[in-house]
């Protein structure tokens, strides 16, 4: 009896087995579902480690299925974080894919700013995608540096790193307020292989006095550069000379027979500069700069590229801060010159015959060069044969009358 039983519990246990895998086979194939975690997720201000994973089931799956893990960027293109495989009949999470802003995972430099999508694909279906948006400023300029030469101020500073700088803007704000000298700011042509100056002539105003300045550095919101973000403050100040004191006879003193002093509108060691006027409020990098402008001369020290300058805002009954030059000028020692133009000497040959005869020979050369006697006597024998035929052809003509008759 206890083996009958026996063998039936057998016979029933394989035919439970093969009627679940009958049943399984038989029912309808459920695709692989997916899930994704991004954190932090929507707007990124600040610079940040963005974690990303997928979750996968695949629990209704006698086969394993493929995964894969996509980032698709502000140009439109699109980076596998990570790609791999579930096993058939399990559930699990992918590997954690941490994504720098200040190092992405393409590249070695910050990612630009912009909109992200991730995807996360089980299979032949996809998770939900989530969006990352980039709005994260600048790092603060390092280096920003300022130093005086008469009255021109003279700015340096080293190059941000982030691919998608727009510019630099330098602002005076001495007093507390808020004066924009690069309105919109000043554009990557100020730089070379890292390095960035900008030279500013404040005109005589600003002898003897201190001015505190501070840059930021400007950057794109997105690859379509409608509009910046500006970086945190960078500050530099500058101490201008004083004035120098003319001399009684109202020359300006100074080494080398005279100086030249200038009052707006020139900046030394430039390879040029353009100056144009600029009132009113200004927006610069989503930043709103006071309507007060300080009057200055911008030059970049580089040839490609010239900043904007400005003068102060003034009615009709006030004149600007134009610019003024002042030069001594000392009389040249008698018998000496100065020349005007910056031309080598030039030397002129002449060659100069020494007659030594008295003035008959020297008036008998003269007509020889003026009547051209070789041609002369050239025409007079010419003339001579002429008259020597004509004699004897009468000769012969008269000749040969007489024989007629």
């Amino acid at each position: 009896m206890k083996h009958v039983v026996r063998n039936a519990g057998r016979t029933a246990v394989g035919l439970g087995i093969v009627g679940v895998t009958v049943a399984m086979a038989a029912a309808p194939a459920y695709a692989a579902t997916g899930s994704l975690s991004v954190s932090p997720n929507g707007t990124v201000t600040s610079a940040s480690n963005i974690s990303i994973s997928g979750h996968y089931d695949n629990r209704t799956s006698m086969g394993s299925v493929a995964l894969k893990l996509t980032i698709d960027r502000p140009d439109g293109s699109t980076y596998t974080l990570w790609s791999g495989s579930g096993a058939a009949l399990s559930s699990g999470s992918t590997p954690t894919q941490s994504f720098d802003t200040q190092n992405a995972p393409w590249s070695s430099q910050p990612a630009v700013n912009g909109s992200y999508t991730v995807n996360f694909a089980v299979g032949s279906s996809s998770a939900s995608p989530v969006s990352v948006t980039l709005r994260i400023p600048a790092a603060p300029v390092t280096n920003f540096a300022a130093s005086a030469s008469s009255t021109v101020a003279h700015f340096s500073w080293s190059a941000n790193s982030e691919p998608d700088i727009a510019g630099y803007d330098i602002v005076d704000v001495t007093g507390g307020t808020r004066r924009d000298l690069t309105p919109g700011g000043v554009d990557n042509s100020v730089c070379s292989q890292g390095n960035c100056s900008v030279d500013v002539d404040f005109g005589s105003s600003a002898s003897g006095t201190t001015r505190n300045f501070v840059i930021d550095a400007l950057r794109w919101t997105s690859p379509s550069q409608s509009s910046t973000i500006a970086s945190p403050d960078a500050p530099a100040s500058v101490s201008f000379p004083a004035a120098s004191t003319p001399t009684p006879d109202g020359a300006t003193g100074g080494a080398g027979g005279g100086t030249t002093s200038t009052s707006g509108g020139t900046v030394g060691g430039s390879s040029g500069s353009t100056s144009g006027t600029s009132s009113g409020a200004t927006t610069a990098g989503g930043r709103v700069s006071g309507s007060s402008k300080a009057p200055g001369t911008f030059s970049s020290g580089h040839a490609s590229a010239t900043l904007r300058a400005y003068l102060p805002a003034s009615s009709a009954g006030a004149a600007p801060n134009l610019p003024s030059v002042v030069t001594e000028v000392k009389p040249l020692p008698e018998g000496t010159y100065k020349p005007t133009l910056a031309y080598p000497d030039q030397i002129q040959s002449q060659a100069v015959q020494h007659r030594a005869d008295g003035p008959i020979a020297t008036v008998g050369t003269d007509l020889v060069h003026v009547l051209n006697v070789q041609e002369l006597w050239k025409s007079l024998a010419a003339a001579a044969v002429v008259l020597l035929v004509a004699a004897h052809l009468r000769a012969w003509l008269r000749a040969a009358d007489a024989l007629d008759r």
